[in-house]
């Protein structure tokens, strides 16, 4: 194999890092493996690339392609610090650090903070990683076919482009391209306006860096926080919610989805079986759906970014006004 690989697909919008190696590696007739190891390095697992690659394989791995630096960490969980995640290394506040900042269903200050173990915002536990793709962009595509880096972790409910469920497939990660000559493949399933506009949001904060939400646009970093906000809230334990606890009560209901998705003792969304993540997921975006809507009032303070536009009419004697002074700043 030459020192530049001169001939390779480009990397598609939001592709996890190992997805394309594997797309560059089919065209040499080789394995990821072997791409790593010509570029003098050994990984264990693929795999571990798409969490953080070295920085050093970055360097060589765009002198080889002529792909830019930015654009390959871009592709790796670890190049989305600090938007998704504040680091990569777990902190013994990780947790309250990320996920008490805001509030949205409950007032400022009702759930306890916690101290959660080798805790990283939305990256599973190593037994917890799912694999999931959309059925319509793998049969759109040749394989080896692309996966993205935000299907590796449980953030989207959809494809932001073809607005149908992420269904799980069994092996191993970016071996969904098996659904083209697999009599068993999943029809795709279309999701309602809720889900479409959540996933929507967060597919813009993932590829843009940043959020149009009805009052302004927030940086992706609040967008992130403020859905594991809600995502912490709903599963807040009912001592914890108090009083309060009837708006999530609500949202649920609207779901049909048992409280708190059916868990007992309380644990981190991260830790939640992949049914009990995709359920919460879908409160989040149903809660959203009532704040917008008016269908619902919440006390908690960051609740108002959700509501629609003020009416900006003013009266003529009065002072206009020419800043909003709900403006959340990052």
């Amino acid at each position: 194999m030459s020192t530049r690989w001169p001939v390779h697909p480009a990397p598609v919008t939001g592709e996890a890092l190992t997805s394309w190696l594997r797309r560059i590696a089919h065209r040499y007739g080789a394995e990821v493996e072997d791409l790593v190891l010509d570029t003098g390095f050994c990984i264990s697992r693929p795999g571990d690339l798409d969490v953080a690659a070295p920085e050093e394989f970055i360097n060589q791995l765009a002198g080889r392609t002529r792909t830019g630096t930015d654009t390959i960490r871009a592709m790796t969980l670890g190049g989305q610090t600090p938007w998704l995640l504040d680091q990569l290394e777990p902190a013994a506040e990780a947790y309250t650090t990320y996920t008490r900042q805001l509030a949205v269903l409950l007032p400022r200050g009702r759930r306890r903070d916690r101290t959660v173990e080798d805790w990283r915002a939305w990256l599973p536990t190593d037994a917890g990683w799912q694999h999931r793709a959309c059925p319509r962009c793998t049969m759109e595509s040749t394989p080896p076919c692309p996966y993205q880096l935000a299907w590796l972790v449980p953030l989207l409910l959809s494809c932001p482009v073809h607005h149908c469920r992420l269904e799980r497939h069994n092996g191993p990660v970016g071996y969904h391209d098996f659904w083209h000559v697999s009599p068993g493949r999943p029809e795709p399933r279309p999701v309602g306006a809720a889900i479409r506009s959540m996933d929507q949001r967060t597919w813009q904060a993932l590829t843009t860096g940043s959020v149009a939400l009805p009052r302004h646009r927030v940086h992706a970093g609040l967008w992130f926080r403020l859905l594991r906000t809600l995502l912490d809230e709903l599963g807040a334990t009912i001592i914890e919610c108090g009083a309060p606890g009837r708006l999530t009560r609500q949202v649920w209901d609207r779901t049909g989805h048992p409280v708190r998705a059916g868990q007992g003792p309380w644990r981190p969304y991260e830790e939640l079986s992949d049914q009990r993540q995709l359920q919460s997921l879908e409160a989040a975006a149903t809660a959203i759906h009532l704040l917008e809507t008016r269908a619902m009032t919440c006390p908690g303070r960051e609740a108002e970014v959700f509501l629609p536009q003020p009416d900006i009419s003013r009266d003529p004697g009065s002072t206009e006004q020419t800043t909003d002074p709900t403006a959340i700043r990052w």
